[in-house]
């Protein structure tokens, strides 16, 4: 199997547990070994279904015909878009599916409500920061759930969305929204890994984006700079591409209540090991670089992989195909 070890397969399940360790090595016995949070899926038709059952289902099909031609000028294309967000935003999944959460996740839990759609990272369209993800909620409150859960549908519709997805050519009415629940992680850093790098698309190396805290950090397009690093996938060489700056960290609060919200604290890289211990950098750096090695080879194609660092535990929470 070339420079991977031993394979576990890993899958996420509609209404199921996902608690996996993968352990695998690179030819230069860099550990690829990492944790897949608890997590289920609320499926795709989940959303639509939820509007039939309001009655809702003509009133919806309008607007995204209406949205397909609106004008951009003169405010029309916004009025749409907001009229659907604001319909999509009174719905609430059924009680079903409420129910089979409340079966995964014990009520104390801290979930985080991620966008999966059918039109993320396609060709000629990147969906970074895109679609919303509302991180801090508990299934013990259905109603402050489900709000969570319409939330993440509706970012399906907006203004920036829409016109992603018409420079891109794509159809409004093929975008589709499925939901990824899973464990609320508290991490120390968070990462996201271009197994082809997207500097000049060299084959031989992956270059890693990281940020202190919260993955939203990188995915929301804040303002800064994160840890750039980039791993060769034949060899043990890392490079620091670009040192982070970020001047706020987001981060759950241990006793904060799960409202879908977070705490901002001010970055203090006098004491970040990423900065300040070189030994630290080359180390996570090899380990990063063997990760995203081991998915792009299980995949069988160039991945772009979210994940994190929970003390000195990797996990990865997302990995799908890199756009090129």
């Amino acid at each position: 199997m070339d420079s991977i070890g031993a394979i576990y397969v890993f899958a996420f399940f509609f209404f199921g547990l996902m608690i996996y360790l993968i352990a695998v090595y690179s030819d230069q016995g860099a550990p690829a070994s990492f944790n897949v949070p608890a997590g289920a899926v609320i499926p795709f038709g989940s959303m639509e279904t939820a509007l039939e059952m309001n009655k809702l289902m003509e009133t919806f099909t309008l607007l995204v015909e209406q949205i397909e031609t609106a004008e951009i000028d003169g405010g029309e294309l916004d009025k749409h878009c907001e009229d659907l967000q604001k319909l999509i935003s009174s719905l609430l999944p059924g009680q079903d599916v409420i129910e089979s959460l409340g079966e995964v996740f014990p009520g104390n839990a801290r979930l985080i409500v991620r966008s999966s759609a059918n039109v993320e990272d396609l060709a000629g369209m990147s969906a970074a920061g895109l679609y919303d993800s509302i991180p801090n909620v508990s299934p013990s409150d259905p109603i402050r759930f489900g709000h969570a859960v319409a939330r993440v549908w509706a970012s399906l519709y907006t203004r920036r969305a829409v016109l992603s997805r018409r420079a891109a050519g794509v159809s409004q009415k093929d975008a589709t929204m499925a939901v990824l629940v899973q464990e609320m992680l508290s991490p120390d850093l968070s990462f996201v890994l271009h197994t082809l790098s997207p500097t000049d698309n060299n084959h031989n190396f992956i270059e890693a984006e990281i940020a202190p805290g919260l993955g939203e950090t990188l995915a929301s397009g804040t303002r800064g700079t994160p840890w750039r690093l980039s791993s060769g996938k034949f060899d043990d060489t890392v490079r620091t591409l670009a040192f982070a700056n970020f001047s706020e960290e987001m981060v759950v609060g241990g006793n904060s209540p799960a409202d879908g919200e977070v705490i901002l604290l001010t970055v203090d890289y006098s004491k970040k090991p990423l900065t300040i211990d070189p030994i630290f950098r080359r180390q996570l750096g090899q380990r990063l670089g063997a990760v995203g090695f081991y998915l792009e080879r299980k995949f069988g194609s160039p991945q772009d992989v979210e994940g994190c660092l929970v003390g000195n535990e990797i996990f990865i929470v997302q990995s799908r195909p890199q756009p090129q």
